[in-house]
Formats: structure tokens, sequence, C-alpha cells
């Protein structure tokens, strides 16, 4: 596999566990290169905030856990050797692919995700598949020319799980592919279920959310291009696709624990339809003579996170980049050179992550 598509690819797979429930499609060369991760536990919910004045997320489950129709082994037993082939090759095409047509509509988009979530749940598969040449559709794949043609009409749903079905295609045979360099295991120190306790425990803490009702994915991500290890942990409703494509609201959760010590070091919100306010000059001017920031990101530190040690220091960083963000962050130092950094929603001061440096990283 050349490097672009191998670095796509590795950065998918370690937020693969459900950082965002992203449609790569609109991306050819994050989707198609992207190798996605597959586990599974609970029920599908439908995540939104409690009634005003409250920023607690609540779960609904609405319906049974759904079971996937998409069997690797099945899928892969079903392709010919010349597809295969195909793909191979695919992936040893130089740089990202390059997109030719209308750029998707967000109606179009939406309509894909719910297509999506009916291929893997409800086993919807297209008639033909993606044509890889000119010639046999107006949506195609040109391998000549390493180009995805789009219609400058609308997409039919057809051409949809035409796409859809050539992206599983393709993560499968990548994933399946023999790797010729040698792989350096990480010892695990901790067990899978151990870890998924310790990260639904910080969602419980600092959400205030049962995740025991969300599909959870749980992987070791092994150290590479700068990255040291650690463990993820993703929480995400069952067919996220489907509630994207139908503008509903839901939360999802992302854990980051150490495998040495099991601590966990970053936990993550994420809300599909919150909208941002970004912080102007005269907002911003205002928040450096209010300290009602600096008290939440320490309440939460003390109360939420339960940190016993003694708090030296705090106060709000990063402002440059994060009044754009529409975000907040506040350093809360302990007295042994760990630190926290919390980060705030503007202006409702709702905790969107919670990361700890233990003292000799922090800095």
């Amino acid at each position: 596999m050349n490097k672009s598509k191998l670095s796509a690819t590795l950065a998918v797979i370690a937020f693969s566990g459900g950082i965002l429930a992203v449609s790569g499609f609109v991306v050819p060369s994050l989707a198609d290169s992207a190798v996605f991760a597959k586990s599974s536990t609970a029920t599908q919910v439908n995540a939104k905030l409690s009634p005003e004045g409250s920023t607690v997320p609540v779960l609904k489950v609405e319906a049974p856990v759904p079971v996937s129709t998409v069997n690797d082994d099945l899928l892969l037993e079903q392709m010919t050797e010349e597809q295969i082939q195909q793909i191979y090759d695919y992936l040893e095409l130089p740089g990202d692919p390059n997109t030719s047509g209308r750029e998707m509509t967000d109606a179009e988009v939406k309509r894909r995700q719910v297509l999506e979530d009916q291929y893997v749940y409800d086993g919807v598969r297209p008639k033909k598949l993606l044509p890889l040449q000119a010639g046999q559709g107006e949506v195609y794949l040109d391998l000549k020319t390493n180009t995805y043609h789009q219609p400058e009409r609308t997409w039919t749903d057809e051409e949809l799980l035409q796409m859809i079905d050539w992206r599983y295609r393709l993560n499968l045979v990548a994933s399946k592919r023999n790797i010729t360099a040698p792989v350096v295991a990480v010892p695990e120190k901790f067990s899978k279920a151990e870890i998924q306790t310790r990260a639904a425990e910080s969602v419980r803490k600092l959400f205030d959310a049962d995740v025991s009702k969300l599909k959870t994915n749980v992987m070791l991500v092994e150290p590479g291009y700068g990255i040291p290890s650690f463990w993820s942990v993703g929480y995400i409703p069952y067919k996220s696709s489907t509630l994207l494509g139908q503008g509903q609201e839901f939360w999802q959760y992302s854990v980051q624990v150490n495998p040495d010590t099991g601590v966990v070091v970053d936990t993550t919100a994420f809300n599909s339809v919150i909208k941002r306010t970004p912080i102007d000059a005269a907002a911003a001017a205002a928040m450096k003579k209010d300290d009602s920031w600096i008290k939440e990101a320490t309440r939460i530190v003390k109360d939420k996170q339960g940190e016993k040690r003694k708090i030296v220091k705090a106060y709000v960083t990063g402002t440059e980049v994060n009044n754009k963000r529409a975000m907040v962050a506040v350093d809360v130092l302990l007295e042994d050179g760990s630190k926290y950094n919390a980060e705030l929603r503007y202006p409702s001061k709702q905790l969107r992550c919670l990361i700890y440096e233990p003292a000799g990283k922090a800095k």
C-alpha cells in the first residue's frame, strides 16, 4: 500500500473507536483507504440533551440490538480473484484519488448515511458492483487515472449503494492483505474488559451517561508515526448513520487509556448537532474578567473526576485557537506536577473533554 493511503488508514484506525460518526464517503481519499474496526455490545439509543438548564445527556433506548449482515468471510468468498487483484492494484496507485463531477448535496449525503445502515443491518445491496472503468455508468472509479467520477445530476440509490459496497470491499481486502513489515506486539498489561470498565466509569463520572446501551469499540492502538500506544474505547449509538441522515441529535464518547498504567488520559463527548458560537473579541475581553470558567473547570476536576490532590493553579489557555472553535480550555495544575485540561463549550460551560497528563509529562 502506498504511503499516502497507509497514513490515512492508520489515522482512521486510530480513531475508529467512535470519536466521530463520520461519513467519509464525501472524502474518498479517507473513506476508501480506511480499514474500519468492527465490534459490538448493547442497544440502539437516541441521546438528547435533558431539559433546559441541565447539561446531562439522557439516553433513550429505542430498539433491540441490530445485527450486522456484513460477513467478511462470505463477502471475500463472493469476490473473484480478478476483483481482489483490482483492489490490490488500486491500493498501489500513487497519491490520493481525484474526484470529478458535481459535489454531493447535503440531502444526498443524508440519503447515503441512511442507506449505509440499511446495507449493514438490513442486507440491502446494489444490483451491480461499482464500475471500475468508463462506459458502464455515470458513477464509476477510473482505475487508470485514480479518479472517482460523480454525476452532474442527483445520485440514485443504486449508485449510492454501489459506492458503499465498494468501500466495504476495499476495506475488507486492505485489512486481509499480508503485511511484510514485522509487527511488534504491544504487551497488554490490562485486559480489554478492564479497559472497557475504566472507560465506561470515566464517561459516567464526567458526563452522567450510561454507555452500556451504546455500540462499543475497544482496541489497542500500536505505536507509530510519533504516536505512543494507547487503548481506544468508543461508544456510539447503533445505526448512527441513520440518525445522522435524519438529522437527529445523539451523543457519542471517546476514551483513551494509558496501556502501561491503566489511567484514563482523555475522555471526550461529541454531539452531532450542537451549534458552535465563536468567541468574538468583545466576548474574549469579557472572559478575561470572568473567573467562572476556571471555577467550573476546577469543580469538574474535584467533584466529578474525584481528584483529591491539591490544585495549585488554574488558568485559561490556548485562547487564540479555542476562541474560533467556541471552546474555553482551562489548565488545572496539581501539586505533584500533574495536569488536567478541561475543555468547556461556549457559552454553556458544558464539558467537552477532560485530558490528563501525569507528572513528568505535563508542561
